[in-house]
Formats: C-alpha cells, sequence, structure tokens
C-alpha cells in the first residue's frame, strides 16, 4: 500500500519507518501549514494564572518560539501524550493529561482534577486561529474564566502527489478540508481522533479512527482493517 502521512514534520515521527517495516510505501504529506504570531502580549497576559492548557503540540512549538517558559507557577495541562511530551521537553511539569485526547477530554479533566479550576478561577487556553469553541465553551459553562491567545495561524497546503495512494492518515480537521474529494472517495482514511474523524464524515467518507493520536494508535486503526499496520 501507498500511504499518504498529512501530519507535519515532526509529528507523528517514526510512523514511516513502521510503515515500511510492515511493507507498505509512505509518503509525508502535509496538508496544513502553521507559523507563530508576531506578537507575544497576548500570550504575556496568561502568564501565573492557575492553570494554562495547551490544545495542541502546534501551541507548545508557538509557545516556546515567542521566547515564552513554563516558570511562572501555573499548572500546565495537555491535550495528549505528544503534545504532553513535548511541553516536558520544553521544560514543563505537567499536571493533567487529556484522556481522551480530546477537547471534550481536556476540559472534562480539569473539572475533576483535585486541584482543578473552581467556578470564578481562570483558566488560560494557547491556541490557533482555527481553534474549535468547544474546551473554552464547556469550561465557561462550569462557571470558569477562560482567557485565551492565538499563537499560531494556520494556512492550507495543496495536495502534491500523482498517482494513486491507497491510505491517508489524516492528521487534524484542517487536514480532512484540504484533502481532495477524489483522494478522500477512494483511499482508506485513518484519523487520528474523534474529531477529525468527524469532519470526514462530514464530507462523507467513510473513515476508520485511531483509539490513540499515536503511531501506535494509528498502526492499530490499520491492523484493525486487514491492512497489516500493526505488529
Amino acid at each position: 500500500m501507498r500511504v499518504a502521512v498529512t501530519a507535519s514534520v515532526g509529528r507523528l515521527a517514526g510512523l514511516e519507518a513502521r510503515l515500511r517495516d510492515a511493507g507498505h510505501e509512505a509518503v509525508r504529506a502535509p496538508l496544513v501549514r502553521t507559523a507563530p504570531t508576531a506578537d507575544a502580549g497576548a500570550a504575556e497576559r496568561l502568564l501565573g494564572l492557575p492553570w494554562r492548557v495547551y490544545p495542541s503540540r502546534s501551541a507548545v512549538e508557538a509557545w516556546v518560539g515567542l521566547g515564552l517558559g513554563f516558570a511562572d507557577g501555573a499548572r500546565i495541562a495537555a491535550v495528549g501524550p505528544g503534545t504532553a511530551t513535548d511541553l516536558e521537553l520544553a521544560g514543563a511539569d505537567v499536571a493533567l493529561v487529556a484522556r481522551p485526547a480530546t477537547a471534550a477530554g481536556l476540559a472534562s479533566g480539569l473539572l475533576r482534577h483535585p486541584a482543578g479550576p473552581r467556578p470564578g478561577d481562570a483558566v488560560g487556553v494557547v491556541q490557533g486561529d482555527r481553534a474549535r469553541t468547544t474546551l473554552a465553551e464547556t469550561l465557561r459553562a462550569a462557571g470558569v474564566e477562560v482567557r485565551t491567545a492565538t499563537v499560531y495561524g494556520s494556512e492550507a497546503v495543496a495536495w502534491s502527489f500523482d498517482g494513486r495512494v491507497d491510505a491517508v492518515v489524516l492528521a487534524s480537521p484542517s487536514a480532512v478540508a484540504a484533502l481532495p474529494l477524489d483522494v478522500g472517495a477512494a483511499a482508506l482514511l485513518v484519523a487520528i481522533g474523534p474529531t477529525t474523524a468527524a469532519a470526514a464524515v462530514r464530507r462523507g467518507w467513510s473513515v476508520v479512527q485511531a483509539a490513540e493520536p499515536t503511531v501506535d494508535g494509528v498502526l492499530g486503526a490499520m491492523a484493525r482493517c486487514g491492512c497489516g499496520g500493526g505488529r
């Protein structure tokens, strides 16, 4: 099988090698490009809050790219294991990793945490320009004050591969939106999470969802389809 991985370089690291070990041809085909914003002012206003939340690995990358650190005393929450790893590598002490690795799981984890925010407390959310409202709306419904900082922007990257693609690993709803209709209709689609899977279904495509947004999760989803992705 020829498998296209739409995650940006550095995301789902090692997936191509594992796919090749399983006998597939793997190509990296990012469909979204991100870049930090030039103004760190909004991000700096999140420093010193009781909690600061990172809903994506791009949020961590942009935060660090703006020269901001983690020594302000805020408890740090991550949407999933990949985001948590990036935070720890950047010097953060991660207090919460969402399970499941979704915005809803992140909000639920925060509200259930023994030291989580209570009504009237403030939580900082580090996000991109295409951030969905699920996290903020859930927290606000519980009476939590949410302060957001948009630290990176995203833009679509054109599909650049000719010829047959048998499977596509979809890394985000934005990647789903950028995937050509004919490719999505013909290929096996593997989504790394429920939000991405739902975006594919809205376009009328069949999709298999990884149990978690990791290399093992993607390979396990492919194995369930009889594609020999797992070991």
